[in-house]
């Protein structure tokens, strides 16, 4: 097994966008302790934690593989509840939220080709 924290001394041995991304990723979410009176706030920093959590788990099992994007798997559910939130939210909540839908869709996006190469290369 491997050290989690290699995790990040790996990331920034990645083309230059990759470090940017998730660290713009790991903003957005963070964000959230700034709207912390919204529970729903408080649900997107305890699934941010919680996925990164299950990232280091696979990070420690497999490396820096493609696998990885299966750590963001709590992600579907919290984005399909975000999105029944955003007409209710306040208008700076609501903005957040909307940006946060953008960043987790695209993450998304990446983590769903990622985790298909990575079976279909590993069977």
């Amino acid at each position: 097994m491997r050290n989690p924290l290699l995790f990040f001394v790996e990331l920034m041995q990645q083309p230059l966008w990759i470090p940017l991304w998730v660290s713009a990723l790991m903003m957005v979410n963070m964000a959230s302790l700034f709207f912390w009176h919204e529970v729903l706030a408080q649900i997107i920093f305890i699934t941010f934690m919680a996925s990164a959590m299950i990232m280091m788990l696979l990070y420690s099992h497999f490396g820096f593989e493609k696998i990885l994007g299966l750590g963001h798997i709590l992600w579907i559910p919290l984005l399909i509840y975000i999105f029944i939130q955003i007409p209710e939210a306040e208008q700076a909540f609501r903005h957040y939220l909307i940006v946060l839908s953008a960043f987790i869709s695209i993450s998304l996006l990446f983590d769903a080709m990622d985790t298909f190469k990575y079976f279909k290369k590993n069977g």
